[in-house]
């Protein structure tokens, strides 16, 4: 268990919320003009549409709605572009002209993926019980998808992925994807497209992280399929961009990974490195050595009071200001809610267990939040005001389960 405990009044009254999170995180499906036929899942409130950068809160929601669950992965590969490229984003109000999507029903203007689209479909057409001809559909789409990578983002020999723009990994005002002039978008709201900048290409940690990640899944499905050849084809591939992070993008006086840029080391600890737990990349050897430097001392680093931050609080860049959607500084739900894929694979599930109580701690002592999507990592205090932010209702939910409270 871990060192957080809870009163018996607090235990009832967490109890009581549950209810209410789960009806929220139901609400947050909503019909969508270009898929009306199953609701699908929103990321929020204030992010009102379905993003690629969220696929991973639909394998805790086929839990709840198993419909919608699939339903909101279908979509990306209804939407896939001839060129292989997946949607970033569906926006639900493109067609209010007061929205900052007017006109694009989908979305394309950056890579914004994070856990693979190919892992993720896979896990919830397990879950869901889809027939065979869903699993062929999902192994076609990440092929085309690994493809298009590889054409307009392959970077050292086709084995990294590139990062164009402040969006590509989802990190918002995030000084590691920001400094250097990089926009938030890519030129002409096309992700093919790189800026001209000194900074450009940059060989991304999370975006080659994914990548490996898509390849195994894609190595299983093949698998799956009985395609023996094409799986040991992708197994290859992936260890080539498993050998290509560790040559190129780690650094062992640091025991970090940064991103490359032709100037060399783009030295930010941020959580992006988690993202190379979340797909599995390094061996339980290659992970300790990161995590014991990094997230196991109370107070600095990764684990300040209410972890995970998004940039080391001891890292000079570290905006001690923790302004709202600051990937530059707050605790964020959604690497909480990833994490719950990669710490107990890794051995670390007393420390998971920690994690998911300090935020159900920080409800307790802020009962002004309403679910917002970030925490201060020093207090706990909610950051915004926004309201039911998905990951956030899924932490809340995953942590009372993992507590045995409801």
């Amino acid at each position: 268990m871990s060192g957080v405990s809870f009163s018996e009044e607090e235990k009832a009254r967490l109890t009581e919320q549950a209810s209410e999170w789960e009806r929220a995180l139901l609400k947050n499906c909503q019909e969508f003009a270009q898929a009306p036929e199953v609701p699908l899942l929103m990321a929020g409130d204030q992010y009102a549409g379905i993003w690629l950068e969220h696929n991973q809160d639909n394998l805790f929601l086929a839990e709840y709605a198993p419909e919608s669950a699939w339903a909101s992965q279908k979509v990306f590969m209804d939407f896939q572009r001839e060129d292989g490229l997946l949607p970033f984003a569906l926006p639900l109000d493109f067609r209010n002209p007061a929205s900052f999507f007017h006109g694009f029903s989908a979305c394309y203007w950056q890579v914004q993926s994070i856990y693979p689209f190919t892992r993720c479909a896979l896990e919830i057409a397990r879950k869901t019980g889809r027939p065979e001809k869903d699993y062929e559909r999902i192994y076609q789409a990440g092929a085309a998808y690994d493809a298009w990578l590889v054409r307009y983002r392959g970077g050292a020999e086709k084995d990294l992925v590139e990062m164009f723009c402040e969006y590509d990994t989802g990190h918002d005002n995030d000084p590691r994807v920001k400094d250097g002039g990089i926009p938030s978008s890519c030129p002409g709201k096309d992700a093919v497209n790189m800026p001209d900048l000194p900074v450009m290409p940059i060989l991304s940690v999370d975006l080659s992280a994914m990548m490996y990640g898509a390849r195994i899944a894609l190595a299983e499905l093949a698998e799956c399929l009985g395609r023996k050849r094409e799986a040991g084809q992708w197994r290859l591939r992936a260890e080539r961009t498993r050998k290509a992070i560790r040559k190129l993008l780690f650094d062992p006086e640091d025991t970090f990974y940064y991103d490359r840029s032709p100037q060399g080391f783009r030295k930010y600890r941020t959580e992006h490195v988690t993202r190379l737990f979340l797909n599995r990349v390094l061996s339980r050897e290659e992970f300790d050595a990161v995590y014991e430097r990094y997230f196991t001392t109370p107070g600095r680093e990764f684990r300040p009071a209410y972890p995970i931050p998004a940039v080391s609080v001891d890292d000079p860049h570290f905006d001690r200001n923790c302004p709202r959607n600051s990937w530059g500084s707050n605790s964020q739900a959604l690497t909480l809610l990833r994490a719950i894929l990669w710490m107990d694979f890794y051995g670390r599930s007393a420390d998971l267990t920690e994690f998911l109580s300090r935020w159900l701690r920080a409800v307790c002592d802020h009962p002004e939040s309403t679910c917002q999507q970030e925490l201060n990592p020093f207090t706990g205090a909610p950051v915004g005001d926004g309201r039911n932010y998905t990951p956030t209702l899924l932490v809340l939910l995953s942590a009372l389960k993992r507590l045995n409270i409801r």
